[in-house]
């Protein structure tokens, strides 16, 4: 008798911890599939406030990289920035309007909300370059701007074209295209002699 006392309590434990197990999982489950903020919806709301998450954004802290190709002279200059106001909270559909409509030239190599690549053909030297050449019939030095026009800089008043062989001074009315401060002052040096 005692046996079957133990298999009885044993066999009642067993049903209650199933039966219990069984109503908790369906109660539950029932409960988190009818909760009307589930990790589904991409609303919050919170004292009445509805903030909506868009995880591919431009935020203050989104680097642009800009790569400029000068078909000119072959070279290529990337510059880094941060994103500035006028493009902030802007996503990837908004801002490729924003570069079609202000800059067409302007290509969009990637998008993500930590980095932007943008890419654009110049057909023009880069602000790299040195153009020697003539300004009021005496030698000058020329810089060259982001739009590619020549910007005088400096103008040689003591040496004159006139004094120059007439090939030179052909040279100098065309430009003489020197990449670096160094190819400039080598070629300086053979006209100023």
């Amino acid at each position: 008798m005692k046996k079957f006392s133990a298999f009885l309590i044993s066999v009642l434990c067993v049903t209650i911890f199933l039966l219990s197990f069984v109503y908790g999982y369906y109660f539950i489950n029932k409960k988190i599939n009818n909760k009307p903020n589930s990790a589904k919806n991409s609303i919050d709301k919170t004292n009445d406030l509805e903030i909506v998450r868009e995880e591919n954004v431009i935020s203050p802290n989104t680097f642009i990289e800009k790569e400029i190709d000068y078909s000119e002279c072959g070279h290529t200059i990337v510059d880094t920035s941060k994103a500035n106001e006028e493009i902030v909270n802007k996503d990837e559909k908004d801002f490729r309007e924003y570069i079609k409509e202000n800059y067409p030239n302007t290509k969009i190599i990637a998008f993500s909300s930590q980095k932007i690549v943008l890419k654009e053909e110049r057909n023009h030297l880069c602000p790299n370059h040195y153009i020697v050449g003539e300004s009021e019939g005496k030698i000058a030095i020329f810089k060259v701007n982001e739009n590619g026009e020549k910007i005088l800089d400096k103008i040689f008043k003591d040496y004159p074209l006139s004094l120059l062989k007439e090939v030179d001074q052909q040279k100098l009315k065309d430009g003489i295209v020197v990449d670096n401060e160094e190819e400039l002052s080598d070629v300086l040096e053979n006209f100023i002699s």
